[in-house]
Parts: C-alpha cells; sequence; structure tokens
C-alpha cells in the first residue's frame, strides 16, 4: 500500500512540474511603481504624484513622489488628502442607491417627489436623468468658478443661481455632462433620509468603508496630511523652459459637495472600491444595475458649437467612455470590465479605478492639472492583475 501511494504521489509531482503556475496576482516590486509615478511626475510637471492599490481587499501599495504642497515641504504619498473633484460623484451615488435599496426612492420619479422646491421644466426630470447626466440641466459657464466664492451652509440656497436656466435639451434626448445636475444629489438624500448630506455620508458610507479621512472641503477646517493643488501657464508635457507652478485659486465648493465637493486620500479611494466589492455598501445586484450601462445606442452628445452658443462650459470628452449610473464603464486591452471616474478641481486631478471581477482598485493623484489619470491609473492596474496559468515554455495569450 505504501509503494502504491509513493508511486501516485511521484506522479502527481511529475504532472504538476509540467505546469507553472503564475501567481494569483501580479506583485510588483514597490520600487517599480514608485520609478513609474516618478515618470509621470517629470512628464505633468506635478509638484506631486501618488497611488494606492487594493488586491483582494488588500492595500498592497501606498505611496507617492514628490511634495504635496510646495510651501509646506510636504511629502506626497498615499495618505494625503487631496480635493478629488468628480470622483465625488460615485460616492454621491452609493449612498443615493442605499435609499433606493430601502424603498425610499425611485431612479424613475420626477425630482420634485423629493425636491418641490426644485423649478419644473417644459419636461419632467428624473433622479435616472441626473445619474446618467441626460437631464438637460446645465454644466459650468466659461468662467463661472471664478464668480463662486461665497459658502453655502445650506443646499437649496446653492442652486439659485443656476436652477431657473432653461435647459440644453429635452431630458432623456441627449447626453450631457453636468456636475450641477449631480449636485441635486445631496438634497434628495437630506430630503429622504432626514440628516445632513455630510453625516449621512459618514454614518452610512465613509465608517462603514473605514474612509476615515474623507470629507467635505470646508475652507475653515484643519485637515491633517492635506496637499494642495498648483496651476500652470504651459500644457502637457510640460515644457521647462515656461513659467513654474502657481497656487491654484481658492475656490469655496459648498454649492457642489456631490458633484465634486470631497477630500479623500488614495487609501480611502481603494477602500470605497473594496467595500463596494464585497458588498457591505450595496446589495450585489444593486451593484450590478450600478454597472449596467444606461444610454441608449446612438444617443448624441450635445455639439460644441451648440454648446458655445448656449455657455454652459467646456465638457469633457465621452467618446472613449460608457454612462451606467454615475460610473464610467469601460475595459482594458485584455477586455477586462472596470467601473472608474475621474476628477479634477482646484490645480488637482484624480481617477478611481475599479476592475471589480478581478477585485483590483487603483486611484491615482496629481496636484497639478495636465495629466493623463486614466492612462495612469490603468498602466498601474496592469503591473497588479491576475496573471493566468501557463505551461512551461509556453508564453501567456
Amino acid at each position: 500500500m505504501r509503494i502504491m501511494m509513493k508511486r501516485t504521489l511521484s506522479l502527481i509531482v511529475c504532472a504538476l512540474s509540467l505546469v507553472w503556475l503564475a501567481p494569483a496576482t501580479a506583485s510588483p516590486d514597490r520600487a517599480e511603481v514608485l520609478d513609474y509615478l516618478e515618470r509621470l511626475q517629470t512628464q505633468s510637471g506635478a509638484p506631486g504624484v501618488s497611488a494606492a492599490v487594493a488586491v483582494d481587499g488588500q492595500i498592497v501599495f501606498s505611496g507617492g513622489v514628490g511634495q504635496a504642497d510646495l510651501e509646506a515641504g510636504t511629502p506626497q504619498n498615499g495618505r494625503t488628502v487631496h480635493n478629488i473633484g468628480s470622483v465625488s460623484k460615485v460616492i454621491a451615488v452609493t449612498a443615493i442607491l442605499q435609499l433606493v435599496e430601502q424603498g425610499k426612492v425611485d431612479l424613475d420619479a420626477e425630482l420634485q417627489r423629493y425636491l418641490p422646491w426644485f423649478p419644473r421644466k417644459d419636461k419632467p426630470i428624473t433622479v435616472r436623468h441626473i445619474l446618467t447626466h441626460t437631464s438637460g440641466i446645465r454644466h459650468y459657464k466659461d468662467n463661472e468658478f471664478g464668480e463662486i466664492v461665497k459658502h453655502y451652509a445650506e443646499f437649496e440656497p446653492a442652486t439659485q443661481f443656476w436652477r431657473d436656466d432653461p435647459l440644453v435639451f429635452e431630458p432623456g434626448s441627449h447626453w450631457m455632462y453636468s456636475s450641477y445636475a449631480v449636485n441635486l444629489i445631496q438634497g434628495i438624500v437630506e430630503s429622504v433620509s432626514g440628516r445632513a448630506f455630510e453625516t449621512y455620508l459618514r454614518e452610512q458610507v465613509w465608517i462603514p468603508a473605514g474612509m476615515l479621512s474623507t470629507q467635505f472641503d470646508v475652507p475653515s477646517r484643519v485637515v491633517p496630511r492635506r496637499g494642495r493643488g498648483y496651476l500652470r501657464s504651459q500644457t502637457y508635457p510640460v515644457d521647462v523652459n515656461k513659467p513654474q507652478l502657481q497656487k491654484a485659486p481658492d475656490e469655496d465648493v459648498s454649492y457642489k459637495y456631490a458633484g465634486g465637493g470631497m477630500i479623500a486620500s488614495d487609501e480611502d479611494l481603494c477602500r470605497l472600491g473594496i467595500a463596494l466589492n464585497r458588498a457591505q455598501l450595496l446589495k450585489p445586484e444593486t451593484q450590478t444595475a450600478m454597472y449596467k450601462l444606461q444610454l441608449p445606442p446612438g444617443l448624441p452628445t450635445m455639439p460644441s458649437e451648440f454648446m458655445k452658443k448656449n455657455s454652459p462650459g467646456v465638457l469633457p470628452p465621452s467618446q472613449d467612455k460608457e454612462q451606467a449610473l454615475m460610473w464610467w464603464m469601460g475595459k482594458d486591452a485584455a477586455g477586462r470590465p472596470y467601473a472608474g471616474h475621474a476628477g479634477s478641481v482646484k490645480g488637482t486631478q484624480s481617477m478611481l479605478m475599479n476592475f471589480y471581477k478581478q477585485n483590483v482598485v487603483v486611484a491615482v493623484h496629481f496636484n497639478a492639472s495636465g495629466a493623463d489619470v486614466g492612462e495612469a491609473a490603468m498602466s498601474i492596474a496592469q503591473l497588479f492583475m491576475p496573471q493566468l496559468a501557463v505551461p512551461v515554455g509556453r508564453s501567456a495569450k
């Protein structure tokens, strides 16, 4: 019997020796990732570049290069707290969908069910319209940022300078990026939950996900490890012969907490992805619905000539993205799907990319404008992607 068992084990060992099993997940050397961040810093001219990566629910990389604040000389890393701009939108949609799960919000209900003070338009606007950028509510006007310096303690007054404007198009007939529309999530959450928006997010999203550095960008607060954004006159890539970086102008973002007014670290953004992938914040079926493409085939984007004529501001390109409920959906070169969103505000650029099937989450931040944050996040994600088992002597396809 022992002889037969030994022979059996020998055969198994021989069989296994014919196949090399690559690690379940690639594990790049930390120095390799930092080298790439240094290259991004050189190419972009940003004072600092940072990133964090989570694999299978654990943060496996957190680091950065350069400085988070040139005046203070503080280093930038994965724990630096910075403005995340429109990445705030995917935090906000998580809150809305929690209320959908509780039967308190209907995505296809008119806004006035939850915001009776919002003026009716020629055609009804639904919650789904604002979550898919199809509401017809305008985006920012040119140079409007510089005019917004007032602090809003309440949400409803923060909509008064744009809500009476006519719609750019009939709801559902076009796609047009609109942060003003997304800002209405704050009012809906507050109306339905009976809590301040930040309180709701802290109790129902941030603390459950372990996002302890995430909060609203309130000018009066002192925030540990706070980074600063910078602007420059030249375009990407950097021209060393052009003027140096300057601090981005201060902007009170209290008018757009849901659309772009939150601050967080790269590690916290990864924790959001971890919590979503673990179904800690939303049920699996809700997440499936959240990542489902929402736009009918051929839905037009507003032409640039129309946008300029009606002054709704410059829109980010949408040709390379597919619109889900607030998230942009895409695939890498190997066809692996991801949900992501980018953000840019006050001289910063951020990206959150979640390869939810591979359980790989990447967050990247530049503290200057002009970088390709999507390309940066994608490149870093590929370093950590799961690898397939391949026979010895053969290359992975």
